[in-house]
């Protein structure tokens, strides 16, 4: 019994350990600067830990260095998102630099400042901040009479009426969002939001309107009391939403195919082939070798589509399967007990390399009614590798996939969609890849080091695209991701 509960606090240790582990993979973070004015810091938390963010609240009226980076009580992680709600306090020199830091290094900053009636020192620091540090223009042209609280639908003039849906989901119409007594301005940034009279209430600089190298963005707006529950309406959740979403989103790295990936593409589906020809070198033991083509132009060659196909080493077993026109192969075996089975149909490139002990790879690469050119690059370098990679019906799969270590991987791409895939591995991983359907999917997937699981899904009729760069420093990492 003792033994069983023993076993059963590890496994627990070790779940824990896992959850926190996947948690800090997978989770966007955020941090407002607040003076406790009413609601209107708990509101934008509430709304930024709606859109999976992990919120941190501060009070103080530093600005903290390398929020980037450092999270504020020291330790290492940092910030996507800063909310500076502290609309009385003044950002300082140092805040303004430390500001510029982050924008510069990616992060997304919001300044919220008041009527310029009673904080015109405070606004002006903002103001400061734009010119000096952005290298922006801001001019406060004066201040809104907004409605007072509880207004439903409110026709005031001075209330926000018109977003700019070129960089905002938000589409205001009768549903208002209230600005109810801050300043209006203008600048050389983008306007994001205007009140009935046409004057602007919140403006962002990002892209070229920042200095070259800024990868970030930066939001300025003067009125607290539009966050407030009373105010805070369903398009202002949006519109905080966005402020987010709309830069990061852009910002995030994008799977697809690069130039030189796409040369070795073409390079592949231009090889000349002339009616089923085939070299090959074979060297070793026990080799069980059989290759059936069919069709009109097959080529079985070497790797890299220049040398010869050359097999060598012990108890290896291979299988290699063409049909129908045009299909160029490629393959490197070198060495133990692999045993590698590829099965192609019509138009499909596949380059194989397999180096080292107790490899199994499975390639099949197949679709309908004879449409579609998929290609592959598949290759494994050492230990027990075990591999099953498919690639059908109708729609344009591309795979580069290279493992170097103990691995076990399962591609799937299917359905009439032209799906890519970029896989990296070099520790022991086990990953699992499935994208489906008639959209467009791209992935691209870079794992490095320490025990790995990875289980990504897209399956859908719209396009998807996922990124994933993982350098794993404890014992083990884990991301599930499933875009549908």
């Amino acid at each position: 019994m003792k033994k069983l509960i023993k076993f059963l606090l590890w496994g627990l240790i070790i779940w824990v350990i896992l959850f926190m582990t996947i948690d800090k993979v997978k989770a966007n973070t955020a941090l407002i600067y607040h003076s406790n004015y009413s609601d209107a810091h708990t509101n934008v938390k509430s709304q930024l830990e709606a859109d999976g963010y992990t919120v941190t609240l501060s009070t103080t009226g530093t600005v903290h260095d390398n929020l980037k980076t450092n999270n504020i009580d020291g330790t290492s992680g940092g910030y996507d998102v800063v909310y500076d709600m502290k609309y009385n306090n003044s950002i300082g020199s140092n805040g303004k630099t430390r500001y510029q830091n982050f924008v510069q290094a990616g992060g997304v900053l919001v300044l919220v400042g008041e009527n310029n009636q009673n904080f015109s020192n405070n606004n002006q620091t903002i103001e400061a901040f734009v010119e000096n540090k952005l290298g922006g223009t801001v001019s406060i042209n004066g201040n809104t009479t907004g409605c007072s609280y509880n207004c439903t639908n409110n026709t005031n003039s001075n209330t926000i009426t018109t977003t700019n849906t070129a960089i905002t989901d938000s589409d205001y119409g009768s549903n208002v969002a209230v600005y109810p007594y801050g300043a209006h301005f203008t600048g050389d940034g983008t306007w994001l939001a205007k009140d009935g009279n046409g004057r602007i209430l919140w403006m962002r600089w990002s892209g070229n309107q920042l200095p070259s190298g800024y990868s970030g963005a930066a939001y300025i707006t003067f009125d607290i009391n539009q966050f407030e529950s009373p105010f805070d309406k369903a398009k202002m959740a949006d519109m905080i939403s966005d402020t987010y979403t709309s830069v990061l989103s852009a910002s995030l790295p994008q799977a697809g195919i690069t130039s030189s990936q796409q040369t070795e593409v073409n390079t592949a589906k231009n090889k000349s082939q002339t009616n089923n020809a085939i070299y090959l070198t074979q060297s070793g033991d026990g080799l069980d070798l059989d290759i059936v083509q069919d069709g009109t132009d097959n080529l079985i060659t070497g790797s890299d589509l220049t040398n010869a196909g050359s097999i060598s080493g012990t108890n290896n077993e291979i299988t290699l399967t063409q049909k129908n026109a045009g299909n160029v192969l490629g393959i490197d075996v070198n060495g133990n007990t692999n045993d590698v089975d590829v099965w192609q149909d019509t138009e499909q490139n596949a380059v194989v390399n397999i180096t080292g002990n107790s490899n199994t790879l499975d390639l099949e690469q197949l679709h309908l009614n004879n449409n579609g050119e998929h290609f592959s690059k598949v290759t494994v370098n050492g230990n027990s590798n075990n591999m099953t990679i498919d690639q059908k019906e109708t729609g344009d799969k591309i795979l580069f996939l290279e493992v170097d270590g103990s691995n076990n991987v399962q591609v799937d791409q299917k359905g009439t969609g032209n799906h890519f895939l970029d896989i990296n591995l070099t520790d022991s991983h086990t990953v699992d890849v499935t994208q489906d359907g008639s959209g467009s999917h791209n992935a691209t997937i870079h794992l490095s080091g320490n025990p790995s699981s990875v289980t990504l899904t897209q399956d859908s009729s719209t396009n998807q695209n996922y990124h994933l760069q993982q350098s794993c420093s404890s014992s083990s990492c884990s991301a599930t991701v499933t875009q549908n």
